[in-house]
């Protein structure tokens, strides 16, 4: 079963904007998908490949990033796992589905945003 979180954070919409901006230049995606879908509302896609030569897998995150005027609603998936060599993971490394997390509670954290965590339907 696919870990997923699902986030929602608030704060001055200047500022909100940024969020996804900042995640395209600073966060190690090997791909991403930005649609505007109105004024001031846009949708990044980020998939990002979390490799581990210990057991030659990878995992796979997609992270979905709905932006409006006065949220940021964010999904992250762990979305599967591909057998075979794909890279290389130190062991002392945390995973990119955690340290999107981090990014994302620090970001907040640094620019005065409030994040509350979705709760399932």
């Amino acid at each position: 079963m696919a870990n997923i979180s699902r986030l929602e954070v608030f704060g001055p919409s200047s500022t909100l904007q940024r969020m996804g901006e900042t995640m395209q230049k600073e966060t190690p995606h090997v791909h991403f998908y930005k649609q505007s879908t109105g004024e001031g509302q846009n949708i990044w896609v980020f998939l990002y490949e979390d490799d581990n030569t210990a057991v030659q897998s990878s995992r796979c995150v997609a992270c979905i990033l709905s932006e409006n005027s006065h949220s940021v609603s964010l999904e992250l998936a762990d979305i599967g796992k591909q057998n075979g060599f794909r890279g290389t993971q130190g062991l002392e490394e945390e995973p990119v589905f955690d340290q999107l997390l981090d990014f994302i509670l620090d970001f907040s954290k640094q620019y005065g945003l409030t994040v509350q965590k979705k709760m399932e339907d």
